[in-house]
């Protein structure tokens, strides 16, 4: 959503504003459908308070629909086409019919988003995990190399699953990113690195990584908390208005959630500042009767929401499961290090060598940190919809990860018999 006082981007082609203009489609429809205004007329003003300042101005949209709607998502697109026609017939009926379609469109796509991001969490967390750990133990195994495939393979892991999580999950339901000084704790990385090194802690990089994140995390949960608590708090506004006998607004300042309709302009997550707008529109112009329409739309998108996330809340549980197994494979492929030892000739004319191994070994904090990242990345790419919460699973990821390869380094060799 653009935000109040927000200047329009410089190129038309911006990466940017396709990503904005896609995740403002369906809330900009909501608000455009629930104005008893022409769409085009709510369109310049909601510019002029501040909002959607990226996308064209209404002028532009009628002297050159095509052109001036260049760089936006098709969604988008179609939305601002319907706009302009309704605008030039001056009939609502087209505007219902192409946002019916539109929202049709993504009901579809609500059904189709958990299938995509299960299958996607899946796919990624075992690339990052299971088969990494796999090919890195081999290589281990059969000479070297095996701690750059290990953080290559965790890096390409991350960047996959922050493209598909963006890919499949609806851009509309992603939370907005953190603000980034509430990302500054992280900077703590270095020092708390080097006093472990000093006090000769084990897994220093690990450990410091779970320690500096610690506090992000706890700011995290409580922006996520406050974000989804502001949707259903916008939710129950909604129904309250749409129930209300008479003027909308003595209910929502009887019920305490304004006390003036100029509250309803402040900035907000695109879902929120929607159904803010969309009453302040109603509220402004008249048509109480599109409340129930908007009530409608709007509480199936809330109720997706919650059942998304409802449903995602297991991939919590399937990284901290691929955590354990991943660390306790690298401790059992360290602790066979005497049998190589033993082993000598024999196992040289086999193809295995000490020295991958050993280079497992001295790196291992290395591996572990880069696979926690990994992990941390994949979850929160698929249950939040975005990769940059990833500090709300790291602090839990990292230790465990730590712990694990800490206890089955010290129980594999008498379960092995070195």
């Amino acid at each position: 959503m653009a935000k109040r006082g927000e200047s329009k981007l410089n190129s038309s082609y911006s990466l940017g504003r396709w990503l904005r203009s896609e995740a403002d489609a369906v809330p900009l429809a909501l608000v455009l459908l629930s104005s008893p205004q022409l769409p085009l007329t709510t369109l310049r003003e909601l510019q002029q308070a501040g909002f959607y300042t990226y996308l064209p101005d209404p002028e532009t949209l009628l002297f050159d629909e095509g052109k001036a709607a260049r760089g936006l998502s098709d969604r988008m697109r179609r939305v601002l086409e319907a706009a302009v026609a309704v605008q030039r017939s001056g009939r609502r009926e087209a505007l219902e019919e192409k946002m019916r379609d539109v929202l049709g469109e993504l009901r579809a796509a609500l059904e189709m988003a958990d299938y995509n991001v299960s299958n996607m969490y899946s796919v990624v967390s075992t690339f990052v995990s299971t088969m990494a750990s796999m090919i890195v133990v081999t290589l281990a195994l059969i000479g070297g190399g095996a701690v750059p495939v290990a953080v290559g393979l965790a890096l390409l892991g991350a960047l996959i699953s922050s493209l598909a999580g963006l890919a499949a999950y609806p851009l509309e339901f992603s939370l907005p990113t953190p603000p980034w000084k509430s990302y500054l704790p992280l900077l703590l990385l270095i020092p708390l690195y080097l006093a472990l090194l000093h006090l000769g802690a084990p897994l220093p990089l690990t450990l410091s990584l779970a320690a500096a994140s610690a506090l992000p995390a706890a700011l995290h949960v409580y922006y996520v908390r406050r974000e989804v608590g502001e949707v259903l708090r916008a939710r129950e506004m909604v129904r309250a208005a749409a129930r209300a006998v008479g003027n909308p607004f003595h209910t929502l300042v009887r019920e305490g959630f304004v006390k003036e309709p100029e509250e309803l302009l402040k900035p907000s997550s695109p879902l929120v500042s929607a159904a803010n707008l969309s009453l302040y529109q109603v509220l402004l112009h008249g048509g109480y009767e599109l409340l129930e329409r908007l009530d409608d739309y709007y509480s199936r998108i809330v109720e997706f929401i919650l059942r998304l996330r409802s449903k995602t809340r297991i991939f919590m549980l399937y990284a901290v499961l691929e955590a354990v197994v991943v660390s306790a494979i690298y401790a059992f492929t360290i602790t066979v290090k005497p049998l190589f030892a033993a082993g000598g000739a024999a196992l040289a004319q086999a193809g295995l060598s000490l020295a991958g191994v050993e280079e497992l070994e001295q790196s291992i904090d290395l591996v572990l940190s880069s696979a926690a990242l990994a992990l941390s990345v994949a979850t929160s790419s698929a249950r939040e919809g975005k990769p940059t919460l990833f500090t709300i699973y790291l602090p839990l990821l990292a230790p465990l990860l730590a712990l694990t390869y800490t206890i089955t380094l010290a129980l594999a060799p008498s379960l092995i018999g070195v």
